[in-house]
């Protein structure tokens, strides 16, 4: 007999095609997404931030911007990222209905700076004629969302530009001497709050007025006519009109600095045209009394020697001296080659930089051949030598280096008696730094140092081109009647500038008492080289400055 059970066997759930789908992704390792992450997200963007302009203000209002176009710059950044639109908005800060003066909307992917241009018409159109404070700020949106305004910023608008300004006619004054003159705003209109002004054409400066409009600007003149011109400015830096006039000078009453041409106790570079990249002529770049030089010269030669072109220069050599006993510096000009050879003159210098004019009077001939030595050698090279004789005739002594193969060459002094008046030259009793006779190895370069009770003492820089030595002789002295030559020996530099085509001018450069060279060559290029720590046994410690002459 068998026995039936009381349970019935339970039947499996049945399996679903979601169900499966589910045992697949288990069994493959791959999570379920969750609700959170399967829906997509939509974030709000951010306050825009960065908020700032060009012309650059400042946010706070502190800044008056010029007539101009303004740009308005913020930040926008979303965390879903994409591309945002900045909504940018500009009012009167006197405005009380908030009425927008410039607004819109500008596209910025999520990150970068949203930018919105407001015409200077515009800005014109809303300040009225007066200085006008706007604000302005910005907001950020997305396709769903807006974020709220960001700080509000806040700049001045200047529209005006001032009237001519009121020169007051200055008093008397003098070439190289500072001279200060008033200046006032205009009858009516804009007040200034500052001056732009120049000098024959220099570097332009500028002077702050008080609140009336009244300044004092302080020029140097340069000349015996010069010409000022000054312009009015506006608080937001709008140019107004200019008032010019013109400024008669007086020569100096004390003589010029050494190498000074323009008349502001400044060594002056000048050098020698059609060579160095530099067209025919007399090339003058003021100094600027730290070493450098102005890199745009003038060409004071432009004359010539009242007959011929520029060109006359041309394989000439030019010092600077007070060779006509006056205030000014002169400049002595020798040929020692080409056609002129053994030639020279003497043009009286105007000590204001301008161009030298060599009429009747004011030049003087040095007579071919009147420089040659006992063996009827022409020099090859001259220098200021200041009163080296000691005879204090007020003329410059001058020094030279002639000779031939033959005869051997030497250190000439060439003492002087009146205009152009040099004596029979004497050989000097020196030979060169390194002990030889090779004088036609070396090249000279003086100048003229302040000694107590103003008088000067002479110093000479000696540069062998084929070894690159260069030494400084200092208070030199010379006896007319025996040719003895004293002085105290520096060895300023070893390898200096060895083998380069050079022309070179000596000059106290930076005022600090030590004789500095100026270097000129191809191209136009000047090298100077500021020398202090002179040393018996050791070289010098130089200070290199660079630069480029850049002729019109």
């Amino acid at each position: 007999m068998y026995l039936r059970s009381s349970h019935r066997p339970r039947r499996r759930p049945a399996v679903t095609a979601a169900a499966a789908l589910g045992l697949l992704i288990a069994a493959a390792g791959i999570a379920r997404p969750t609700a959170a992450s399967a829906a997509t997200q939509d974030n709000p963007p951010a306050v825009p931030t960065n908020l700032r302009t060009s012309p650059v203000t400042s946010c706070d209002g502190a800044t008056i911007v010029g007539d101009g176009d303004i740009y308005l710059y913020a930040k926008v950044s979303d965390p879903d990222g994409g591309t945002l639109g900045a909504d940018f908005v500009l009012t009167r800060h006197d405005g009380e209905s908030g009425e927008a003066i410039a607004e819109a909307r500008v596209s910025a992917a999520s990150g970068t700076n949203g930018v919105y241009l407001i015409r200077r018409d515009k800005l014109e159109s809303a300040a009225g004629g007066s200085i006008t404070e706007f604000d302005w700020k910005v907001r950020a949106a997305d396709s769903d969302h807006t974020s709220d305004w960001s700080t509000t910023c806040h700049f001045s608008f200047d529209p005006t530009h001032p009237g001519t300004p009121v020169i007051t006619e200055p008093g008397a004054s003098t070439v190289g001497q500072p001279l200060s003159i008033a200046v006032s705003a205009p009858g009516n209109g804009t007040v200034p709050t500052r001056y732009r002004y120049q000098l024959n054409g220099g570097a332009p400066v500028n002077v702050s007025a008080d609140a009336s409009g009244n300044a004092t600007v302080t020029v140097t003149p340069t000349g015996s006519t010069n010409v000022l011109s000054v312009t009015s400015v506006s608080a937001g830096g709008n140019y107004g009109e200019t008032a010019t006039i013109h400024i008669i000078s007086a020569p100096p009453s004390t003589n010029q600095a050494d190498g000074d041409l323009t008349g502001d106790d400044i060594p002056d570079l000048l050098t020698v045209g059609a060579q160095n990249g530099l067209p025919s002529g007399l090339w003058l770049a003021p100094g600027t009394g730290d070493g450098g030089v102005s890199a745009s010269p003038s060409n004071i030669g432009v004359n010539g020697n009242g007959y011929s072109p520029p060109s006359y220069f041309d394989d000439s050599v030019v010092i600077t001296g007070r060779f006509t006993q006056g205030p000014e510096q002169d400049v002595l000009v020798y040929f020692p080659a080409g056609t002129y050879v053994g030639h020279g003159m003497i043009i009286k210098g105007n000590g204001d930089g301008s161009p030298l004019n060599p009429v009747s009077g004011n030049s003087f001939n040095i007579q071919g051949g009147s420089l040659q030595d006992i063996y009827g050698d022409n020099p090859v090279q001259l220098a200021n030598a200041g009163n080296i004789s000691g005879r204090s005739t007020g003329f410059p002594d001058l020094v030279g280096i002639s000779g031939d193969s033959a005869n051997g060459y030497a250190l000439n002094l060439y003492a002087s008696g009146f205009v152009a008046g040099l004596f029979f030259p004497v050989a000097l009793n020196a030979t060169t730094p390194d002990g030889t006779a090779d004088w036609n190895d070396w090249t000279v370069a003086t100048t003229q140092l302040p000694t107590p009770g103003g008088g000067s003492s002479t110093a000479m820089f000696l540069w062998n081109k084929s070894t690159g030595e260069l030494d400084l002789w200092e208070n030199l002295a010379a006896d007319p009647e025996t040719g003895d030559l004293t002085y105290t020996a520096y060895p300023v530099a070893t390898g200096w500038h060895t083998g380069a085509a050079l022309s070179l001018r000596a000059a106290d450069v930076n005022g600090d008492g030590v004789p500095d060279l100026w270097a000129v060559s191809e191209g136009g290029t000047v090298t100077t080289d500021l020398f202090t720590d002179l040393s018996s046994t050791a070289p010098a410690t130089v200070t290199r400055i660079t630069g480029t002459l850049t002729t019109p």
